[in-house]
């Protein structure tokens, strides 16, 4: 398995079968290997939401002849610009779908959209999307303790669940409470491979958080690098 970084909370999984495509927005997409029978791979397009940090109708573009792509779009993005052509599976909050040997269930996100849940070839990810603990210095209180309420139950839905690589915000901007919803997740769910996103360019300010006495038990799940490989005995074990 490759996991690429390619920016903010776009990335690219590349199994042996299949391509993974998350919230790519922005920069440049990896090169990918053919399958072992030297057709292209199959390719799944996520996009959590329509904010133009998150979604991008260029990501269309990625059709091309012999290439099966899949596209999964949280609803709110049908009223943008989409793609006629293009084999579109528009998904909605608390769902579940199959679409080409994958298996897809949604949450809601605290901000907009939806988070993902996905098993494909026997592995299993979950992508945050929005879904974050957005506690905001300054907001009301109200709005605060309703991020800490949704997000509590969103998250809790995952309990039971083993998954592998989790793509989580890590966002500076909120301050000492940017580590929140990552620590509630790490508690309540856990995951192998902690691929922190959504910091922008403030990569030093996301990797702070983990010198933080809460976050230091989870330390070793976290990565920053731009590629990293988890060898198919490890991540299958």
């Amino acid at each position: 398995m490759k996991i690429t970084h390619i920016y903010h909370s776009g990335f690219a999984v590349e199994l042996t079968h299949c391509i993974l495509i998350f919230d790519w927005y922005k920069g440049v997409l990896p090169e990918f290997t053919k399958a072992d029978t030297g057709r292209e791979k199959t390719y799944f397009v996520f996009a959590s939401h329509a904010h133009g940090d998150h979604f991008n109708p260029s990501i269309f573009k990625l059709m091309q002849p012999g290439r099966t792509v899949h596209y999964i779009l949280s609803n709110d993005i049908h009223a943008k610009a989409t793609d006629p052509a293009a084999d579109i599976c528009f998904v909605m909050p608390h769902k579940s779908y199959d679409i080409d040997g994958i298996h897809v269930e949604t949450l809601f996100s605290t901000d907009l959209g939806v988070a993902f849940y996905i098993e494909a070839e026997g592995h299993t990810f979950y992508h945050a999307g929005d879904l974050n603990l957005w506690y905001w210095n300054g907001e009301p209180d109200q709005d605060n303790l309703w991020q800490i309420e949704h997000y509590h139950k969103e998250i809790d839905l995952l309990q039971g669940k083993k998954i592998e690589v989790a793509f989580l915000p890590l966002d500076s901007r909120l301050e000492e409470h940017g580590a929140d919803g990552v620590l509630y997740f790490m508690e309540h769910v856990g995951a192998e491979y902690v691929f922190p996103m959504h910091y922008w360019d403030d990569l030093d300010g996301s990797r702070a958080y983990l010198s933080q006495a809460e976050l230091r038990p989870y330390r070793d799940a976290f990565h920053f690098e731009d590629c990293f490989l988890i060898p198919d005995s490890v991540s299958k074990r």
